[in-house]
């Protein structure tokens, strides 16, 4: 179920990468959804999204949105940021659903710098 998750963030991911003119890949094709009256493909994710997992999701956007940015694109989210954010909100977090957050930041890290 976790890897369902991180395909389905990954697709996500891709079609958030804007173009140079800040165009994202998801306008693109939702105007050629418009255009052609029917979804295309390409906006069809490879999995639902896991409502089991929405907990891990929603963990993972709002460490997402504190994120760090260097030089090249995001800073990894790191565990003492995790630890940080748990102790925060006092949000309980298994082991297991930490490295699920940090795989969804492997992906988000890798298609933004690929971007």
């Amino acid at each position: 179920i976790v890897s369902d998750l991180c395909d389905w963030a990954e697709f996500n991911f891709k079609l958030s990468l804007s173009d140079e003119n800040g165009t994202t890949q998801r306008e693109h094709l939702e105007q050629v959804e418009r255009q052609i009256g029917h979804k295309p493909k390409e906006l069809e994710p490879p999995t639902e999204f896991p409502t089991l997992l929405s907990h891990v999701w929603s963990a993972f956007i709002d460490l997402n949105n504190s994120r760090t940015m260097g030089f090249s694109g995001p800073n990894p989210i790191t565990y003492s940021e995790i630890k940080a954010w748990k102790e925060l909100t006092h949000t309980p977090l298994y082991p297991w659903e930490i490295e699920a957050v940090k795989l969804l930041d492997v992906q988000y890290v890798r298609v933004m710098n690929s971007g």
